[in-house]
């Protein structure tokens, strides 16, 4: 009887190429951290050393998700430093001028909030805008003026008391009022592009406190003014 013929079993551990593999993907890995850890790297050199690996490798082409998350990445990365300056400098200008107590500075995922509230901002029942709040807009304005902001969006709001007059039969007409003046006083007065303002009026409807009480109608009785940062087109 034939006797079999024994098998012959692979040796342990995975093959050698495997290693050598491995040590090339873990390469390319730590290059693509590098690029993305330098957020100020430059477009151009970004994409010829992106270039430089499809040539090289032949793989990715310029529409590829990873080339563009890289580049979103990227984006919003700028616009996070951009918004910080901004809040710093701009902390830094009420602090100087003793305004911390009356503008609330905030940085968001999509751009800058600033509050305003009462007392600086207008005369009972009217728009016509006081001095204080005139300056702060002044500075603010100057502070802005050389950011690249996509929309500067100035928002109205009222207490819950009522106002029935000829001008403002209602609080929706009077905060639209409001807004409307703070955005003609940054265009035509402290020299804001026109064409990145906006106004709009929410009456007494979204309140940030309490309006039982004195102190919380005066934060009610607020301007409200958004910087929504410039997004970057990503060309491919």
């Amino acid at each position: 009887m034939a006797r079999e013929k024994k098998q012959d079993c692979p040796p342990p551990g995975a093959p050698a190429w495997v290693v050598t593999y491995g040590d090339m993907m873990s390469l390319l890995l730590t290059f693509f951290v590098l690029i993305v850890s330098f957020s100020s790297i430059e477009q151009v050199k970004f994409k010829a050393a992106i270039s430089s690996i499809q040539d090289g490798l032949g793989i990715w082409p310029d529409n590829s998700g990873i080339l563009t998350s890289i580049q979103l990445f990227q984006s919003q990365t700028e616009q996070a430093r951009e918004a910080a300056e901004i809040v710093e400098e701009l902390t830094e200008f009420l602090e100087a001028n003793e305004l911390q107590d009356l503008v609330e500075v905030y940085n968001t995922p999509s751009g800058v909030r600033l509050i305003i509230s009462d007392p600086v901002l207008f005369e009972s029942g009217r728009a016509l805008i006081k001095d204080d709040f005139a300056r702060i807009l002044n500075g603010i304005s100057e502070l802005i003026g050389n950011r690249k902001f996509s929309d500067i969006k100035v928002e109205g709001h009222t207490d819950n008391l009522p106002i029935r007059t000829d001008e403002y039969p209602s609080n929706w007409e009077l905060s639209a009022d409001r807004a409307l003046s703070v955005v003609k006083y940054m265009a035509f007065e402290a020299g804001m592009d026109p064409a990145k303002l906006s106004a709009v009026g929410y009456g007494e409807y979204r309140p940030r406190a309490s309006n039982d009480t004195p102190e919380g109608r005066g934060q009610n009785r607020r301007v409200e003014i958004f910087l929504e940062l410039q997004k970057d087109s990503q060309e491919n």
